[in-house]
């Protein structure tokens, strides 16, 4: 199983998973054409994590300046996945510009709709 890395461009956010350490970060701007298109190899990562079932916890934090619709959907899945398979050994850390009411907000109902805790904390972009 390999790690994924994908550099940000100025519609899709970074992605670094590494297997090995059970760490997922992404960030940055996500607004795809295709969000279903870019989140799939993130979402096929995830199942491959999953499924080596060798890991302790997983640390996953995210940090958007922008998040649409889509990838807000796409992205929720993949966070559901992870609950669901991994139950206890998950962390969130949902990271928000100072002032970004609605990224915080997006923050919290993703946590109360996933029914774990998340870290919350500011980010400068």
């Amino acid at each position: 199983m390999n790690n994924l890395f994908i550099d940000s461009t100025l519609s899709t956010p970074a992605v670094s998973f590494n297997i090995d350490k059970g760490i997922f970060n992404i960030g940055g701007k996500s607004l795809p054409e295709n969000a279903t298109g870019f989140y799939d190899i993130i979402e096929k990562t995830m199942d491959e994590f999953i499924a080596e079932k060798s890991h302790s916890l997983l640390v996953i934090t995210c940090e958007f300046e922008y998040i649409n619709t889509s990838s807000s959907k796409a992205l929720y899945n993949i966070l559901k996945k992870a609950v669901e398979n991994l139950k206890h050994n998950v962390s969130i850390i949902w990271g928000y510009e100072d002032e970004d009411e609605d990224l915080l907000e997006q923050g919290e109902d993703f946590a109360d709709a996933l029914g774990v805790e998340f870290k919350f904390k500011i980010f400068a972009a």
